[in-house]
């Protein structure tokens, strides 16, 4: 098909969600806006949430530094814990409806109820998906147009991904694997380790060992609590995570008596670069069973690849296939808060060596921006009958 001009993505995004989920899709819609001329991001939300929509609140959430229109349907159910009862199917019929009232050349989705809808109107679409196939009525109602002449592409974002669903009976010519990116924008102007820490109101008189994200269980918190009582001469510092996490990790460290150890609670995306460069490490330790270690696409990954510093990961095939031990990262082994200690000791002994690796994450994610992702996403499209 010939390269798209109009683009609608169709979320289920409820505007105003802290999940990476939110952060990963409104990055994606405001590089897709920059790659088409016409260009409409449409979800659903609860009515509370339509009725508090702010531009420059939703801005400084997902680090977004350029505006695009949205539609936001109030369909979303009001709680979580109504969302299996929920009629989704409204919402995807009027979104493509929409779409085709408006002659779209491409409708982009995460969401596996939008492609039926869309493909019944002769919509051609393309799907990503961040899970692998299952037996959930939404996955059944994608496979019944895996190979509709119009559903135009998978997009997975893994290797791992793209096998299971070619396993599962996708046409192999339709599947493009796109890991997740960054905003290469946010990372432009970099004041330096000593300036960030102070409009941080960090201290300046220790080595600083930074995480970023969400604290659930499989990310390697308990890891850094006890790198960090191993290490009473590091200050380690945790950005993010959903309060009743916050303070259950609070109360481990404290119990622990760790002084070396702060949890600073959820910040907005657009402070995410500050934290970053504040940092001598970042830290990504995953554990082996973080339930996505398989296929998982780390956007802090990318994130801090983009912030130039020296990062320490665990050593797990789905990092594997973005960084390289001793090259871009050093690589530990996983569920190990000793291994990880000795990785901190190892690279704040040799900051000649960390720093050339950190040179050289920085290097390689300028094949990841959100920009060149969508661009990659189009021209893969083009190619197709």
């Amino acid at each position: 098909m010939a390269l798209a001009r109009r683009v609608a993505y169709v979320s289920i995004l409820n505007l105003g969600s802290r999940m990476a989920h939110g952060v990963q899709v409104m990055k994606n819609a405001q590089a897709w806006a920059g790659a088409v001329s016409d260009f409409e991001f449409i979800t659903r939300v609860t009515p509370q949430a339509r009725l508090g929509l702010d531009p420059e609140a939703l801005a400084r959430l997902y680090g977004l530094q350029r505006r695009f229109a949205i539609t936001a349907y109030p369909l979303a159910a009001p709680h979580p814990r109504l969302e299996p009862f929920w009629p989704n199917g409204i919402f995807h019929r009027l979104a493509a409806r929409r779409c085709a009232r408006r002659g779209v050349d491409l409708v982009y989705t995460r969401a596996n109820l939008t492609p039926p809808a869309s493909l019944a109107l002769g919509l051609p679409t393309v799907v990503e998906t961040h899970s692998p196939p299952g037996d959930e009525p939404e996955k059944r109602a994608l496979y019944a147009v895996l190979r509709h002449p119009q559903l135009k592409a998978i997009v997975t974002i893994s290797p791992d991904l793209a096998r299971r669903y070619a396993e599962h009976g996708l046409p192999a010519e339709k599947i493009l694997v796109a890991p997740d990116g960054v905003d290469l924008a946010a990372f432009a102007h970099d004041p330096g380790r000593e300036a960030a820490r102070a409009r941080l109101g960090l201290p300046t008189d220790r080595p600083l060992a930074m995480y970023v994200g969400h604290l659930y269980d499989g990310r390697g918190v308990e890891d850094i609590l006890e790198a960090a009582r191993r290490l009473p001469g590091v200050n380690f510092v945790l950005v993010g995570g959903h309060a009743p996490d916050v303070e259950r990790w609070r109360a481990r460290a404290g119990a622990l008596g760790l002084a070396n150890l702060r949890l600073t609670g959820f910040v907005d995306n657009t402070l995410v670069p500050l934290h970053l460069w504040a940092a001598d490490l970042l830290l990504m330790p995953y554990g082996s069973g973080c339930p996505t270690a398989a296929w998982m696409s780390p956007l802090k990954m990318f994130e801090y690849m983009a912030a130039a510093r020296p990062i320490l990961a665990s050593d797990l095939p789905a990092i594997r296939e973005i960084l390289d031990h001793g090259r871009t990262a050093w690589l530990t082994p996983p569920d190990s808060g000793e291994a990880l200690a000795l990785g901190v000791q190892a690279m704040l002994a040799d900051p000649a060596r960390a720093g050339e690796m950190a040179t050289a994450a920085r290097a390689k994610v300028e094949d990841y921006s959100w920009d060149r992702r969508v661009a990659n996403i189009l021209d893969f499209v083009a190619g197709r009958p």
